[in-house]
């Protein structure tokens, strides 16, 4: 049986795996990122992005209802708009939400260039 640290890093580098498979303009919740990997400790996603995310896609998970990372919401935005994530304004909160309906990423479906759909017009 591994060692509870050795478990840890296995999830950490999964999760980090998973993240890194979100196609552009698509989300996942925390929760939804820790169902596929069998677990439900979408906090333990969160500490995952917040200690070693920085190199990955950090912003393409969401708190539930479509809501960026606490203190990151300025920063997540330009990557949102550059990558065309679907975006609902609201009246609290940073202003907006991702619109988690139509942005969820369900990989069941066919793997897409790591591009924005503004890129795939201008090549």
């Amino acid at each position: 049986m591994a060692s509870p640290a050795a478990a840890g890093h296995e999830f950490a580098l999964d999760v980090l795996d998973l993240v890194d498979s979100i196609p552009v303009g698509r989300v996942l919740s925390y929760g939804d990122l820790a169902a596929m990997l069998g677990s439900r400790a979408s906090r333990a996603v969160g500490t995952v992005l917040r200690q070693s995310g920085s190199g990955h896609a950090w912003w393409r998970v969401l708190r539930s209802g479509g809501h960026p990372p606490v203190g990151h919401e300025a920063r997540a935005y330009e990557h949102y708009i550059a990558e065309e994530t679907p975006l609902v304004r609201t009246a609290t909160g940073c202003g907006y939400r991702v619109d988690y309906a139509v942005a969820r990423w369900i990989p069941t479906e066919p793997p897409t260039e790591a591009v924005s759909p503004r890129e795939k017009e201008q090549q």
